[in-house]
């Protein structure tokens, strides 16, 4: 597996370095920002910059480039990792469990080759409707384990164990005999998930997005005069363009997603009858968390009225999220936020509706308790399109 994904990564070829005049934004876990220019220095241990600005990489929370990335469109192609990452790339065949995909956005680079047991789905065709897009992306999270199935653009779905494609078809195994399908006629294709890995990661890691709209998981970076060298999981390298990185969250020291943690208790009391699960890393559609354009890579979906409480640890020290109602709502849906510590409220958001801006929760303070619950309370307009977005919720540890 680790080799995997050295493998997944090694694809990443020089580029330009990012300029110097290039301004970057630091965000620390104390929640410090510092804009300046260039950035100078990328160890192990920490980044610089400007002439001497140093930040322990441990205390890093966000850098951010300052340059935009591409939104998905309809028609883009993605193939999706085991353990959420998402790449922006057009599949062109499948042979000896691996799958050779070319850059959608950047035809230059090179073609890639990912063994099969790391991906979790391959998307053809992205629809143009956002709808059908969000039914899209649900289908693949949530179709029952046990089989690879084919998600036609009929609407038809096919089960079997997943054998090859290329230009023409793709080819299942099926309890019946052998399914050649014809490509242009397969929207989506859902691995069966028994069948993928992704270990959760212990320690620091390092969530990259890149101009194209792809987003990576890394172990460590390094600034080079030649580029960004990049270590995997396996501790093996690989160098990244500076200018395809748009920004680099930091993980697994000192920030934690709360997406990472088990929840010691889940509660949801449905405004009629329909009852909505608990989303990690996604919207309670199961589509990415989207607040006004804006995507995040780790948070929780929730629908009203709901509670979820987790068990605090010693270090806790703080937890930190933006709130708003998922663009999926298409601007409708009405709720109120709430963070209680140990079963008193600490903190309560104004109603938001489906187009309020984003509110940025107030950094609460953990020090001295047991138990943070957040809670999605009713609107005036009942559960309509509540799709309550906790976006970037982490904890921040002494």
């Amino acid at each position: 597996m680790r080799d995997a994904l050295q493998r997944t990564f090694c694809w990443l070829s020089l580029s330009v370095i990012v300029s110097a005049a290039e301004v970057v934004t630091v965000v620390d876990v104390s929640g410090r920002t510092t804009e300046a220019a260039p950035l100078t220095e990328w160890t192990a241990d920490r980044i610089v910059v400007g002439e001497s600005q140093a930040t322990s990489l441990n205390d890093l929370l966000t850098l951010n480039f300052n340059r935009p990335s591409v939104p998905l469109a309809s028609g883009d192609s993605l193939v999706i990792l085991a353990n959420g990452d998402r790449l922006v790339v057009r599949p062109v065949g499948v042979f000896d469990d691996e799958l050779t995909a070319t850059w959608q956005r950047i035809p230059s680079r090179a073609p890639l080759k990912l063994p099969l047991e790391i991906v979790a789905s391959i998307i053809f065709e992205l629809p143009t409707a956002a709808d059908d897009r969000r039914r899209l992306f649900a289908d693949l999270q949530t179709l029952p384990s046990g089989h690879d199935i084919a998600l036609l653009a009929n609407g038809d779905r096919v089960q079997g164990e997943f054998e090859r494609l290329d230009g023409a078809f793709v080819q299942l195994k099926s309890p019946t005999g052998l399914l050649k399908l014809d490509r242009a006629r397969v929207q989506a294709i859902r691995l069966n998930p028994e069948l993928t890995s992704a270990p959760r990661i212990e320690g620091r890691r390092l969530s990259l997005s890149l101009r194209d709209g792809s987003r990576l998981t890394v172990r460590n970076l390094m600034l080079t005069d030649q580029g960004m060298k990049c270590e995997t999981f396996s501790k093996q390298e690989f160098l990244l363009p500076v200018s395809e990185c748009v920004s680099c969250r930091v993980y697994g020291i000192k920030a934690i997603p709360l997406a990472d943690r088990d929840e010691s208790q889940f509660t949801f009391v449905p405004y009629l009858s329909h009852k909505w699960p608990l989303a990690r890393n996604a919207n309670v559609l199961r589509g990415p968390l989207t607040l006004r354009g804006v995507e995040s890579g780790t948070g929780l979906g929730m629908h009203s009225r709901s509670a979820v409480t987790f068990e605090l640890q010693p270090d806790d020290r703080e937890f930190r999220a933006t709130v708003g109602i998922d663009d999926c709502a298409a601007g409708n849906g009405s709720v109120r936020f709430a963070v209680e510590l140990d079963g008193k409220r600490a903190w309560e958001s104004p109603e938001l509706t489906g187009k309020s801006a984003p509110v940025v929760v107030p950094p609460v303070k953990l020090e001295g308790h047991k138990k943070l619950t957040l809670v999605v309370e009713f609107g005036a307009l009942g559960d309509v399109s509540d799709y309550a977005d906790w976006c970037d919720a982490i904890i921040i540890r002494k």
